[in-house]
């Protein structure tokens, strides 16, 4: 619908061009007719006297150089009455060397890095577009047209060679570095931050869930593990201290919950910091480290693990991303409205994105810009040549059409200076 309105635009627009070439055409050539009617007039009409000289002159001046504009003008178009005088009709002739070097002249003097680099400085681009992308709502526009983007470009993944390039990096990476010393110090920021609390909290109440749901079936277990140990534990093992042993444990777990600086986390803690430091110093610690990280490459299990927590990231970034009240899609606004205001109001941001777009233009230009030039030849060598020709007249004709009533006016002119020099001479 869009496409189709647009051409119909373009065509009324033609027809205005037309109707305004027409009138300038019928214009310049009402100029030629009076200047032949007062020659007309001159010459027939009027007997001998210094006025019938100065009409007739100017009045032949007139035609001669209306006569020769015209000509001028029609031979860029078209061939004059139809003769086949030698180079006229230019233009349908030499449409597609003229085609060459205007996308010649265009990347060339045009569409240069320095032309557009000195454009990207003068116009404020970074600074108007930082201070656009600052006010939220239009920052949300663009977080939602990118969230849909890169939803699509998800969609159209396929995760499966997505999931086989992420298990062959993790290889290759693998294979020619130690995973040890990042995953040492990724551990200690994270121990460092309390990651660990959480899943201490979760993993004691899960516990002693546990216990006070199964008793009655950890019991008897329990008593058999104790009894197995020697005949001494054999002996002492009664079912009130397997009950009372259940009830302790389940009451520690409590205690573990609630208590920040309970021995067991502080035990915990400790063991994991000594893991890290090992990870990042100690070459064996770090050895059996990347030894079972390629032991659990090579399983069909592991990697199969790995395959479906790719393919499941994707998918729920894919379905954050198309919705678009997520968090993550607010996230993006955010961080659009951010950058956009650090770019109009941080001089030293400002220009690295200013230095970043010049040096995107640059290499642009340096790639494409002659396939600019290819384009316009391609555009032009399509047309026909008498339709290449009517839409350069559209275009110029108009302005074209006052040299007809310049030379007219300005042979007038000249006739009637180089009478009087006539005249004034003895």
């Amino acid at each position: 619908m869009m496409r189709s309105g647009h051409v119909l635009r373009l065509g009324a627009d033609q027809a205005v061009a037309a109707a305004r070439l027409r009138r300038m055409k019928l214009t310049a050539a009402a100029l030629l007719a009076l200047a032949a009617a007062v020659f007309v007039v001159s010459t027939v009409w009027l007997g001998p006297s210094p006025l019938r000289g100065f009409l007739q002159a100017g009045s032949e001046a007139a035609m001669v150089g209306g006569l020769a504009d015209w000509f001028a003008v029609t031979a860029l178009f078209r061939r004059p009455l139809g003769l086949p005088i030698p180079h006229t009709a230019l233009v349908p002739r030499k449409k597609d060397e003229l085609a060459t070097k205007l996308g010649e002249f265009v990347t060339g003097y045009f569409l240069t890095p320095e032309v557009l680099g000195a454009q990207v400085t003068e116009s404020g681009l970074v600074e108007r577009a930082g201070l656009w992308l600052a006010e939220p709502e239009h920052a949300e526009q663009l977080a939602g047209g990118l969230a849909s983007a890169l939803a699509a470009g998800l969609g159209a993944v396929d995760t499966t060679g997505l999931e086989d390039s992420v298990l062959d990096l993790v290889r290759r990476h693998q294979g020619s570095r130690s995973w040890a010393p990042g995953l040492g110090r990724l551990l200690e920021r994270a121990v460092d931050g309390g990651a660990q609390r959480p899943l201490v909290d979760l993993l004691a109440a899960r516990c002693r869930e546990y216990l006070a749901a199964h008793q009655a079936a950890l019991h008897p277990v329990v008593k058999r593990f104790i009894e197995d140990r020697n005949w001494l534990t054999a002996l002492v093992t009664t079912d009130r201290l397997v009950t009372r042993l259940l009830r302790d444990a389940q009451f520690e777990l409590a205690r573990i919950e609630r208590q920040a600086d309970h021995p067991v986390r502080v035990a915990l803690e400790d063991l994991l910091r000594r893991l890290a430091f090992d990870l990042r110093y100690d070459p064996e610690a770090a050895a059996r480290l990347d030894g079972l990280i390629g032991r659990l490459l090579d399983d069909p299990q592991a990697s199969a693990v790995v395959r479906r927590a790719v393919g499941e990231a994707v998918e729920t970034v894919r379905r954050s991303l198309g919705d678009p009240t997520s968090v993550l899609t607010a996230r993006v606004a955010d961080t659009v409205a951010h950058l956009g205001k650090r770019a109009a109001v941080e001089p030293g941001f400002h220009d690295e994105i200013e230095d970043g777009v010049r040096r995107v233009v640059t290499w642009a230009v340096d790639r494409y810009g002659g396939a600019v030039t290819a384009l316009i030849r391609r555009q032009v060598e399509a047309w026909p040549a008498d339709a290449a020709s009517r839409r350069i007249e559209l275009a110029v004709g108009r302005d074209l059409q006052y040299i007809r009533l310049n030379g007219t006016i300005v042979g007038a002119l000249a006739g009637l200076l180089i009478h009087a020099v006539g005249v004034l001479l003895p």
